[in-house]
């Protein structure tokens, strides 16, 4: 349907464009007129052929019906009126030169489109009154040839006279209506039917003249815009022409200017520089292409647009051509050539330039520049003793002051921070602004100290507090800092580590700065091997997912499971998640790791008693990811699994941005039936007011405090209060890390619902379980359960030991 849409707005705004009346200026209202009168007038004879030619057929073929009588007055009537047109025509054709005086006024045209409607008016009347004549009085063989002639001269009268349209209307009103009453006098109930044809034919003809009209009128306004244009860019040229100040110069064989052609046109004093007697090459300010000019003068060689700044007070740029001459004997007399005042082209140019590696908000040089420099730099050795760094700079809390006080407060806070850049670098090679709130350094120090003692500085500078506009921000700034050990270093890779530098910066703990070391380069890479292992480790099978028992401390059974991945490398053997789950966040591939962990966890599943329930973690980027409803759905439904038995597990980090989209997708969730958790609850920010929002099933208590039960009061006291918490919120409450018995009890004591810990288990491969587990034989093939969509907002899927299906409620953001 929403390809359909522009199509049909399309075709709408067509049907609109032909009924309402073509917009022409005013002044061209008469030209066109004029224009029309003339296309039609060249037709006139054809339409009165035409006429006599059907007129004289009507006659023969309809002479010999009770109506011949009328029949014989109607066609005498079309004669005289087509004689009475050839003869307007004739005496119009002798008259030209008189109509050529007023040709394009506007009553002449009017009054001649007048003229040629109303004649049309009276043509389609007689056409009208024709089926009047014969219908009625003649057999249905008879009323056809009738038709056929009247829709002929239908389409050939609007087709003649269709660049007139208030002609081809006046011709096609009255010829349609006749025609269609004789139709209905006919007694042919067919006629009927030819009725509403005529109707819809004479509709065509009407639309098709109007279009063809908006064509011939879009036609000649496209064709004078060209003309106009065409006029303007002449006399553009023309003025070019004239302003242009280009002049010949000439020297003798001393290089010295002897005779100045000066132009016929524009300013001349700013060439008086260029006296008699002047030495040509000493016109100008010492400079590259100053000193070319200088070796071509004396070599006696040709040169070609070669750009000089002019000395004295007028300055500018002159761009210089020349050739040396010779007499009829070969002997050289001087330099002869041609010289242009560019002053403003190279303003022009320059700014362009300057735009090109500036950055026009501060001032400084921009990432282009920055690389420029860096590449003069790495040809520059370095001084003995001396040091050189690039540093990298981005600001902390900049995101924070553009959404508060605006992008005009955040503009003013990027220039301080260059004033403050420049002041505490005054002698660097470079101050840049990269983009955003990044900048850069490249300077040079005495040693080692000299450089610390400078990012030190630079650092407090860049700290201290801001004023904009009468409030006072707080927005540091992170640096990382790489030292320059050589002068030919690559630049990406410079750039590179100078990165690394400031990312470590940030990760310990922003409005600081950090040194770059081989260490961080060889974790960057560590980091990067990582990631491109996880990618293969999707493609190649070789993740594994462990299962740690969950014992009720009321029964003492086992009553679920939580699901923990591991990574088999195939050089490094098994990997734990705290080793590659944050490179799975930072590269994004954590989306896939969590699908193939539901997936294989829902599979598993099958083997474990019902009653057992099955945890299994959500990272952020998975709560935000488009296909996880998708996969749960999936998953549950392919292997039977009671949607209840499925309880996902998030920690506070998850809660932590775009919140209102979070716990809309938590509610989806929970309406499908699963069961969410708030794991490692305690140790993050803001965990009461998410309770308040979320009402989740259960809280799962941080093994850091678990740990420290035996020993510790503070320990003990917190994990009271959140099993209170729980309890009184209605949620249930799980110990993680349950290392000894003397934890074991005191949970029990104070009423924990469910522990977990390597006193119950280590997390193992389900098979390793059947010593806890009453695991079910491993089924040779998958169910062939399939999630459905019911209506718009529900999928069913089929429920464990159960032919009813489970109705699973799927919300718009599915």
């Amino acid at each position: 349907m929403k390809d359909q849409q522009p199509q049909a707005d399309a075709e709408n705004g067509l049907m609109a464009s032909l009924i309402k009346s073509v917009e022409i200026p005013e002044d061209q209202q008469p030209v066109i007129r004029a224009k029309q009168l003339e296309t039609v007038g060249r037709l006139t004879p054809t339409i009165a052929l035409a006429n006599l030619v059907n007129a004289s057929v009507v006659v023969m073929s309809f002479w010999n019906t009770p109506g011949n009588r009328l029949i014989g007055i109607w066609c005498s009537t079309f004669v005289i009126a087509t004689a009475i047109m050839v003869i307007g025509h004739l005496r119009s054709k002798a008259r030209k030169g008189q109509e050529d005086t007023d040709r394009y006024s506007v009553e002449g045209t009017q009054a001649g489109i007048e003229r040629y409607a109303r004649f049309a008016s009276f043509l389609g009347l007689l056409w009208g009154i024709l089926p009047l004549l014969i219908m009625p009085f003649t057999d249905p063989t008879s009323q056809l040839a009738v038709s056929v002639i009247i829709a002929g001269i239908m389409f050939g009268g609007v087709l003649l006279v269709g660049r007139i349209p208030e002609a081809a209307v006046s011709f096609l009103l009255p010829t349609t209506i006749g025609y269609i009453v004789g139709l209905q006098l006919g007694q042919d109930p067919r006629n009927g039917f030819l009725s509403v044809l005529a109707v819809f034919y004479a509709a065509v003809l009407w639309t098709s003249t109007r279009w063809s009209y908006r064509q011939f009128v879009e036609q000649h306004l496209s064709a004078l815009a060209v003309q106009q244009q065409a006029q303007l860019i002449g006399l553009l040229l023309r003025d070019f022409e004239e302003s242009t100040s280009d002049w010949l110069w000439q020297t003798n064989e001393f290089a010295e200017i002897i005779e100045i052609p000066m132009p016929t046109l524009g300013d001349t004093t700013k060439f008086d520089a260029m006296a008699p007697g002047q030495d040509l090459h000493a016109l100008f300010k010492k400079s590259d292409a100053q000193r070319v000019l200088q070796k071509s003068l004396e070599r006696r060689q040709g040169f070609r647009d070669l750009m000089l700044e002019v000395e004295g007070e007028e300055g500018g740029w002159w761009s210089l051509t020349g050739k040396p001459i010779f007499d009829s004997n070969n002997k050289f007399i001087g330099f002869r050539g041609v010289a242009s005042d560019i002053t403003q082209s190279k303003a022009i140019e320059d700014r362009i330039a300057y735009m090109a590696h500036y950055d026009p908000l501060t001032g400084l040089p921009n990432r282009a520049c920055l690389h420029e420099r860096l590449e003069k730099a790495a040809l520059r050795p370095i001084e003995n003793g001396r040091m050189r760094a690039l540093l990298w700079l981005d600001l902390d809390n900049f995101k924070w002051v553009n959404d508060t006080m605006g992008h005009p407060a955040g503009d003013e806070l990027l220039c301080q921070v260059a004033k403050r850049l420049n002041s505490a670098a005054q002698d660097a090679d470079v101050v840049a602004r990269l983009g955003g709130d990044e900048f850069a350094v490249l300077l040079e120090v005495e040693d080692q100290d000299a450089l610390e003692d400078l990012v030190r500085s630079m650092s407090e500078s860049l700290n201290a507090p801001y004023e904009i506009w009468g409030s006072i921000v707080h927005c540091g700034a992170s640096i990382g800092v790489r030292p320059v050990e050589q002068h030919n270093m690559d630049i990406q890779t410079l750039l590179k580590h100078a990165d690394l530098a400031l990312y470590q910066a940030k990760e310990s703990g922003k409005r600081t700065w950090c040194v770059f070391s081989s260490e961080l380069a060889d974790r960057a890479e560590a980091r990067r091997s990582v990631e491109m292992d996880l990618h293969r480790a999707v493609e190649n099978s070789e993740l594994q997912l462990y299962f740690q028992p969950q014992v009720s401390t009321k029964t003492g059974e086992i009553v679920g499971c939580e699901t923990l991945i591991r990574w088999n490398h195939p050089t490094r053997g098994l990997i734990g998640p705290g080793s590659f789950i944050q490179h799975a966040e930072d590269s994004g591939i954590i989306t896939r790791l969590g699908n193939w962990a539901l997936r294989e966890a829902l599979s598993q599943a099958r083997r474990l008693p019902k009653h057992m329930h099955i945890a299994v973690n959500i990272s952020p980027l998975q709560i935000h990811s488009a296909s996880l409803v998708s996969t749960i759905i999936n998953a549950l439904a392919t292997n039977g699994i009671d949607p209840g038995r499925l309880e996902l597990e998030i920690t506070e980090s998850v809660l932590m941005t775009d919140t209102e989209f979070t716990l809309d997708r938590l509610n989806q969730l929970k309406q499908i039936g699963l069961k969410i958790s708030l794991d490692d609850f305690g140790t993050g920010f803001s965990s009461l007011s998410y309770l308040r929002r979320f009402p989740f099933d259960r809280l799962k208590i941080d093994k850091s405090f678990v740990e420290d039960i035996d020993h510790d009061e503070d320990s003990r006291a917190i994990t009271k209060a959140t099993l209170t918490l729980a309890k009184a919120l209605n949620m249930k409450c799980t110990a993680e890390g349950v290392e000894t018995e003397c934890q074991k009890q005191f949970l029990t004591d104070i009423g924990c619902d469910e522990l977990q810990g390597y006193l119950i288990s280590r997390p193992q491969p389900l098979e390793k379980l059947k010593h806890l587990i009453n695991l079910a034989p491993e089924p040779e093939s998958m169910p062939q359960n399939e999630a459905t969509i019911v209506g718009e907002d529900y999928f069913t899927a089929s429920k464990e030991g159960s032919d009813n299906p489970v109705r699973l409620e799927k919300k718009a953001a599915v």
